[in-house]
């Protein structure tokens, strides 16, 4: 059912087996991610997964608990998405953008919510997401820097932050937005249409090559 509303992509549904640990994860990451992490209890949790609360106790202790596991997924998923990051083929560099998106949208809670309201500064859980955070902004600098690299970007130096921040922008908040904008439309479009303003940023900077092959993958 995820995978037909479009809630979670495949590849982030594949993570989890139908075990109520692993069911557990998921469901909490998709309320985590359409109401936020502050917004959710344990209790809801519980119902929407069809489970007892003591069940998902018995998991995990507290939402801090399932924080730290998505943070782990989440690492352990970009660190698939990024083995070929490196690569100097240009479709491979183009699909790799698109593929990091889906698990940035998948786990979005954690790159748009305000932990700092939500947990303390000392907690361990608190710079843990934040690493996350500190991540994406590293990788989002970097992936446009390879691609200059490679031919399939053109910008000049001061220009790398400024855009770097608006694409940053969008993966964290566009969702959200667009909910609220298109209530009646599946994630799977919505996605699609994200991934095209990304891409409406970066076209002034883009190669024909890098265009051809854009345009090619969102057909």
């Amino acid at each position: 059912t995820n995978a037909a509303t479009g809630l979670l992509t495949a590849g982030t549904l594949d993570l989890f087996s139908v075990k109520t640990r692993d069911k557990l994860l998921a469901t909490s990451l998709i309320l985590f991610n359409q109401r936020g992490f502050g917004a959710v209890t344990t209790a809801a949790i519980a119902e929407r997964a069809g489970v007892l609360e003591g069940s998902l106790w018995y998991h995990f202790r507290t939402k801090k608990d399932l924080l730290a596991a998505h943070i782990g997924l989440i690492q352990n998923v970009f660190a698939v998405v990024n083995a070929k990051s490196d690569s100097g083929d240009d479709e491979v560099i183009i699909d790799g953008i698109f593929r990091a998106y889906d698990v940035i949208w998948d786990f979005r809670y954690l790159l748009r919510d305000d932990f700092s309201s939500l947990l303390e500064e000392e907690d361990e859980a608190f710079h843990a997401v934040q690493a996350v955070n500190d991540f994406l902004d590293d990788w989002t600098e970097g992936r446009m820097r390879h691609a200059e690299i490679h031919g399939l970007l053109n910008f000049k130096e001061n220009e790398v932050e400024n855009i770097s921040e608006i694409i940053l922008v969008i993966g964290r908040y566009w969702m959200d937005f667009s909910h609220k904008k298109y209530p009646e439309e599946q994630d799977v479009k919505l996605r699609q249409k994200g991934i095209k303003h990304i891409f409406t940023v970066l076209k002034s900077f883009l190669s024909d090559d890098a265009v051809g092959l854009i345009e090619a993958r969102l057909n």
